[in-house]
């Protein structure tokens, strides 16, 4: 009788659901860490940056903001740390949508933006332990 294997197949187009929406199950902390983020005013962070389109183009300081604050919460806090779980941690991939800023792009923002984030991470730390209590901070 021959053996009976799923199939392993590397080499499949897509390894993944196409639709981030799949990756994760809806009461998954990344999801509620967007829904936060969408609530936020931002504001302080879009108003550093050039409105003439010149220059090289930046992350959406809407996801660096929720990629901060979903590492901070999970206890990830090194910007190395950061790129390397959005190349490896689904939940990091949905928060980024498969972008994958690198350290020193995470560490300048982190830096530009410290005090807006810092005003922000307050709340959501209340927030985020209200309603995920295990959640680390």
């Amino acid at each position: 009788m021959a053996q009976n294997f799923l199939p392993c197949d590397r080499e499949q187009e897509l390894l993944l659901p196409p639709s981030l929406r799949e990756w994760l199950p809806e009461d998954h902390l990344a999801w509620f860490v967007l829904d936060a983020v969408e609530e936020i005013d931002l504001s302080a962070f879009y108003g550093v940056y050039r409105k003439d389109g010149w220059g090289r183009a930046a992350f959406e300081p809407r996801m660096m903001v929720a990629l901060l604050l979903y590492a901070y919460a999970v206890g990830e806090r090194s910007s190395r740390g950061i790129e390397r779980r959005c190349r490896e941690d689904v939940a990091f991939r949905v928060l980024t949508a498969n972008q994958i800023p690198d350290h020193a792009t995470i560490a300048r923002f982190r830096a530009r933006h410290e005090q807006p984030l810092a005003r922000r991470r307050f709340v959501f730390d209340h927030d985020l332990h209200v309603r995920h209590p295990r959640t680390q901070i």
